[in-house]
């Protein structure tokens, strides 16, 4: 009898063990994936300040930075898409005039944090009014609305709900995967109540 309880014990603390290393390992991936994924303190201010105005949730425009420029406000692409939510000068007059009603300022304001998140976040509020849907809002971003447009005047890339289903560009439809994958990634490790 002596030898069963001892063995019961054991198996209760081995379960206990394993629970524990259970919450360890959760809390170790948790903290890697953060590292992966973070939210530096340089533009956190900016994010919930823009978020806040334009109505584009946080996990957004988190994720749009991360993907277009990792954090890097010096970024510039090939196509001339400068700072951090990556816009060239000619999108940043076009949203500085029509979303946001004011004159542009010189372009090189794209290189200022402030100015470039404000105008990203316009852009991306401005597309997700138009579309309904985020996915193709973040198309839109990547490959503008012209392509978009014609996309959904496709029968072939609609679904039958009437949204963006299929993707032609592989290089946009790339994009929306990274986009979407990215902002459940930071809408599970920091906007989950």
């Amino acid at each position: 009898m002596k030898l069963n309880a001892r063995r019961i014990i054991a198996f209760l603390l081995l379960i206990a063990l394993s629970v524990g290393f259970g919450f360890a390992y959760d809390g170790i991936a948790t903290a890697v994936e953060r590292h992966r994924y973070p939210l530096p303190s340089s533009v956190a201010p900016l994010i919930a300040q823009n978020a806040a105005e334009f109505g584009v949730p946080e996990s957004i425009l988190w994720a749009t930075v991360r993907t277009q420029s990792n954090f890097s406000s010096n970024a510039v692409a090939e196509d001339g898409a400068v700072g951090l939510m990556q816009i060239t000068p000619t999108e940043f007059s076009m949203i500085c005039t029509t979303v946001l009603g004011v004159n542009a300022p010189e372009s090189g304001m794209l290189y200022d944090p402030a100015t470039n998140l404000r105008c990203g976040a316009a852009w991306l509020s401005y597309l997700y009014e138009r579309y309904g849907v985020w996915e193709t809002a973040y198309a839109a971003y990547h490959a503008g609305t012209d392509a978009v447009d014609a996309w959904l005047a496709s029968p072939e890339t609609v679904s039958p709900q009437g949204t963006l289903h299929n993707i032609p560009d592989g290089e946009a439809a790339a994009y929306v995967r990274e986009m979407t994958k990215t902002v459940q990634m930071y809408s599970k490790l920091y906007y989950q109540s």
